[in-house]
């Protein structure tokens, strides 16, 4: 079970993310936000330079240090870095 003090540090680190039909993302953590300092309600963010957005979905994630995961993650948009996408945690 994850908290924001797993990701808070890896602000800048890339995941490399599989998508429904084997889409590779290449994805770089943008954002790793608590909600009302809880510990385990938060919000991560991660771009993609890819423009093309892939829908939301259950995407596997693969981290050298955080390991195997799976995250729901929603197209929020582009943005500075390309295509935006998030995840809510809510333990």
């Amino acid at each position: 079970m994850f908290t924001i003090d797993d990701f808070e540090g890896r602000v800048g680190d890339t995941f490399t993310a599989t998508a429904a039909g084997g889409r590779t993302l290449t994805l770089t953590l943008t954002d790793a936000d608590s909600y009302q300092g809880s510990r385990t309600r938060f919000s991560l963010v991660f771009s993609d330079t890819v423009p093309d957005p892939v829908p939301q979905q259950i995407v596997s994630f693969e981290h050298p240090e955080l390991g195997s995961f799976e995250l729901f993650v929603v197209p929020i948009g582009p943005g500075p870095d390309g295509m935006r996408y998030e995840a809510i945690i809510n333990t």
